[in-house]
């Protein structure tokens, strides 16, 4: 029974993975949106900001910064790692399993990139 239960248990996992990998990118991707409204420019302003799973951050304090200027809760200790990239023109988002080490998505995809630029067109990679 065990031996059935394994493989099913991480389709599952992997499932759950990538349903919160893409929820999240919707919800970055509405705030940036919402930010280049306001501001003429996509957050962070010229810089990229790196979230790993453990809630470790490049630069030091950018859950913070990003939760208050984009209204966006990025969770940590969920196995995600999240970098965000503005720019005047164009926003890049890449959330992924840590060191790219296991898939979110059935066809082995071990990330999913979003770039939106300013008007307003979406590429989901």
């Amino acid at each position: 029974m065990a031996a059935t239960a394994a493989p099913l248990y991480h389709t599952y996992q992997q499932r759950a993975y990538g349903s919160e990998a893409a929820v999240m990118m919707k919800r970055i991707i509405d705030a940036q949106i919402m930010y280049f409204l306001e501001h003429d420019t996509f957050f962070p302003e010229n810089k990229t900001y790196i979230v790993n799973n453990s809630g470790l951050s490049a630069p030091a304090g950018a859950i913070d910064e990003i939760r208050e200027a984009m209204n966006v809760h990025i969770p940590v200790g969920h196995r995600l790692d999240f970098t965000i990239t503005g720019t005047a023109s164009l926003c890049i988002v890449v959330i992924s399993s840590p060191f790219n080490s296991f898939p979110l998505f059935a066809n082995g995809d071990t990330f999913i990139r979003a770039m939106l630029d300013k008007t307003g067109k979406i590429d989901i990679l």
